[in-house]
């Protein structure tokens, strides 16, 4: 990787994920690889996963210093392809980067599903009311942009025409946005979700009645699935305990999550229990659902071909995994 970027990676996660050394790192013999993991926004989807992963050791017990990295969705899986990133979290964004001709793979799913609502301005009661107003997204071909596009389109509202689509940040940035009155409308995921109800905002519509696609993924560039096997697979186990520690810690876990999203118990408490139901049951990816995802892209890039979205799902790691073991402990 290019040591100036790297450094800059660096130097950006102590600001925005605090990296901690533990004491295991401290007393580990052989030194720990180091690999840099980015995500695109701070929600429930992807960083109670990592974060519980890294404050629980399960990392430094596969001899791996992770420095969590906030990049603005697009620009991470970029990194992943100069080599900037070794891990990316993503599903849409990789989708659309692949079939443009990216090597990407997706090796591990971490939510079976997307479960967003539509959020906007009190004064907004139906979807049809957002004609002319100003909807944040965040980039083009990425998740919330995709979901929010299909959502006004079944609803008689063109994206390119009828309002004004504002690629943003993340969703505690869409979401400070749309309380300030910025923005009318928004795609809020957990557990922004649940703030928005409480604080009177209007819930226009929910993903999951629109398309089922999968959510959170581990993202790769293909070239480490050959090269390194081994971290890839550390990291495939490390984030499996992980999983399932948040599933049998109940309380643990909302407590972190009323810490890192600065949750009331009640929030935190709702918070948890949609993670539970995101959660994928295996890290096993539905091939179905990113078909579904690969073909908007497809129609989205003007792309006739036919493009397999098995090829761009690798599970023959997570499934050596699997069958070495050991996951639940």
């Amino acid at each position: 990787m290019p040591a100036s970027f790297i450094t800059c990676l660096f130097v950006l996660s102590g600001i925005v994920a605090g990296v901690v050394a533990t004491p295991a790192q401290a007393q580990s013999v052989a030194p720990a690889e180091k690999i840099v993991v980015s995500y695109p926004s701070k929600s429930i989807t992807n960083f109670p996963i990592l974060e519980t992963a890294r404050q629980k050791g399960f990392f430094q017990r596969e001899g791996l210093h992770v420095s969590l990295v906030y990049i603005r969705g697009g620009l991470d899986i970029q990194t992943l392809l100069t080599n900037d990133a070794d891990f990316a979290m993503g599903s849409t964004t990789a989708v659309t980067a692949f079939v443009a001709g990216a090597p990407l793979r997706i090796v591990l799913s971490y939510n079976a599903h997307v479960d967003q609502g539509l959020y906007a301005q009190a004064k907004y009661r139906r979807i049809a009311d957002l004609k002319g107003q100003p909807i944040g997204s965040l980039n083009p071909g990425g998740l919330v942009d995709t979901m929010v596009r299909r959502i006004l389109i079944k609803n008689g509202v063109q994206p390119e025409r009828d309002v004004n689509l504002l690629a943003m940040g993340g969703t505690p940035e869409r979401f400070a946005a749309l309380r300030a009155g910025a923005i009318a409308a928004t795609m809020l995921s957990s557990p922004f979700n649940f703030l928005a109800d409480k604080e009177g905002f209007s819930k226009l519509a929910t993903t999951r009645d629109y398309v089922d696609v999968p959510g959170t993924a581990v993202v790769v560039n293909a070239d480490k699935v050959k090269k390194q096997p081994n971290t890839v697979k550390r990291f495939i186990r490390a984030s499996l305990r992980s999983m399932n520690y948040i599933r049998d810690n109940r309380a643990d876990t909302t407590q972190l999550l009323a810490r890192e999203f600065s949750m009331d118990q009640e929030t935190a408490a709702l918070a948890y229990k949609q993670l539970l139901d995101l959660l994928s049951p295996d890290g096993r990816n539905r091939v179905s659902g990113y078909q579904l995802l690969v073909d908007f892209a497809r129609a989205a890039q003007k792309i006739d071909r036919p493009v397999n979205a098995a090829q761009l799902i690798d599970e023959t790691l997570l499934d050596e995994v699997m069958n070495e073991g050991g996951i639940s402990k």
